[in-house]
């Protein structure tokens, strides 16, 4: 009996510490409170909001915790496009900053062709994407409307297929910045994510 309960004991410690997940925040020396721009699917994400430092928060689990990760989808319209969605939760990065978090998530918006597939996906890394196209929506807490949205300039880095997964997984790097109106500055934006391909609705 003890000893099916010591290998019991040593299967639930090897599940919590795979269940532990390292923070991957690499600082930015030049940019306080952001993590260096990588392209090795990390699940980091950081930017500036009104030049407070912002980053994708960590979430528990079962057997420990992990970084919020995003999520990809296609949203169907009814115009002559539909749109690409990258969107995360977001947090303050910065202990000294003592006021009430005002913004809770953040998500890129660009516009596809109805036909878009992963494929289609994989084809765009490397691309620049001019702000007269895409849109930077956040979900603020406090304002009304809760949802707020500009232009946005985006760099996607790199756009890559791991298939060392199965299903396979795409790491999308990047760079981004943008406004809303004149009271919302993001600025020094970058994203390291990895995503199951079954969690993709297209």
């Amino acid at each position: 009996m003890k000893s099916i309960l010591y290998k019991l004991f040593a299967v639930l410690v090897i599940l919590y510490l795979s269940g532990c997940v390292k923070r991957h925040f690499y600082p930015d020396k030049d940019d306080p409170g952001l993590s260096r721009l990588t392209s090795h699917g990390f699940n980091i994400a950081t930017a500036y909001i009104n030049k407070v430092p912002y980053i994708n928060p960590f979430k528990n689990t079962l057997f420990g915790v992990s970084n919020y990760t995003p999520t990809l989808s296609k949203m169907i319209t009814n115009s002559a496009y539909d749109t690409l969605s990258l969107s995360w939760p977001i947090e303050i990065n910065d202990s000294t900053v003592n006021y009430n978090q005002p913004y809770r998530n953040i998500t890129l918006k660009l516009p596809i062709p109805k036909t878009f597939t992963q494929q289609d996906l994989l084809a765009m890394s490397g691309q620049r994407m001019s702000q007269k196209t895409n849109t930077i929506v956040m979900q603020s807490y406090y304002n009304q409307p809760n949802e707020l949205s500009g232009p946005s300039n985006i760099y996607l880095v790199t756009i890559k297929e791991d298939p060392s997964y199965t299903p396979a997984h795409l790491i999308l790097s990047g760079l981004f910045e943008g406004n809303i109106g004149d009271s919302i500055l993001i600025t020094k934006g970058r994203f390291d994510f990895e995503i199951s391909t079954d969690k993709i609705n297209f």
